[in-house]
C-alpha cells in the first residue's frame, strides 16, 4: 500500500496500479487499495470505473465516511444537499463531508454557501490543495479577491507537497491577474 501510495503522489500512476493491484490480490477486501484504485480511475477520467470501486468499497466498509458523500452525488439535489447535511451533522470533523456540500453548493452558484463549506472542509484538513483552491474560488466569486488571491497561493503551494485535481497553471494565472490588480496600474 505505501508502495501505491507513493507512486500516485509521485504521478507514477502505472506504478501504482500494480501495487494497488497486488495488494487487493492478497487481500480483495483491501478498502485502501480499492480507494487507491479508484483514485486512478478518477485521474484517467474512468468515471465507470470509479463508480464500481466505489459501490464495492461501500459494500466492504459501508461505514466509510467519503464513500457515503460521493454516493450521495447524481441524486435529486435538495435529496443530496438534505443527506450531505446529515452526514455532516453526525461528522462534524468530516472534510470530506464539507467539500462534498461546498461542491453542491458551488454547483448551483450558492457561492456564500460553498465558501462557508469549502472554510470548514479547508479548516479541518489545511493539508488538501483541493480545500484552499476550491475556497479561493468561492471567494473569488464572491469578489473577496484579497482572500482569494491568499487561498490561490495556499493551494500552489500545498500542491506542491500533494496531488491536486486543479490546474497549476490556470490557478498560477489567477494568481498573476489579481496580484496585478492589487498592484494597481
Amino acid at each position: 500500500m505505501n508502495e501505491g501510495y507513493a507512486a500516485f503522489n509521485a504521478g507514477e500512476y502505472d506504478r501504482a496500479r500494480v501495487a494497488y493491484e497486488r495488494a487487493l490480490r492478497a487481500d480483495p477486501r483491501n478498502p485502501d487499495a480499492l480507494h487507491g484504485l479508484m483514485a486512478l480511475a478518477d485521474v484517467r477520467g474512468d468515471a465507470q470505473q470509479a463508480r464500481m470501486l466505489l459501490r464495492r468499497i461501500a459494500e466492504i466498509d459501508p461505514a466509510d465516511l467519503s464513500v457515503q458523500v460521493a454516493l450521495s452525488e447524481n441524486v435529486d439535489p435538495a435529496a443530496q444537499e438534505a443527506r450531505l447535511l446529515n452526514i455532516a451533522a453526525a461528522q462534524p470533523q468530516s472534510a470530506a463531508a464539507a467539500f462534498a456540500l461546498g461542491n453542491l453548493y458551488a454547483g448551483q452558484a450558492r457561492w456564500r454557501e460553498a465558501q462557508q463549506a469549502y472554510f470548514n472542509a479547508w479548516t479541518l484538513a489545511p493539508d488538501q490543495p483541493d480545500h484552499a483552491y476550491n475556497l479561493a474560488v468561492s471567494l473569488d466569486q464572491l469578489r473577496q479577491s484579497k482572500l482569494a488571491l491568499q487561498y490561490y497561493r495556499e493551494a500552489l503551494t500545498l500542491r506542491s507537497q500533494r496531488s491536486a485535481a486543479f490546474d497549476a497553471d490556470a490557478v498560477a494565472s489567477r494568481v498573476a491577474a489579481l496580484q496585478a490588480t492589487q498592484d494597481g496600474p
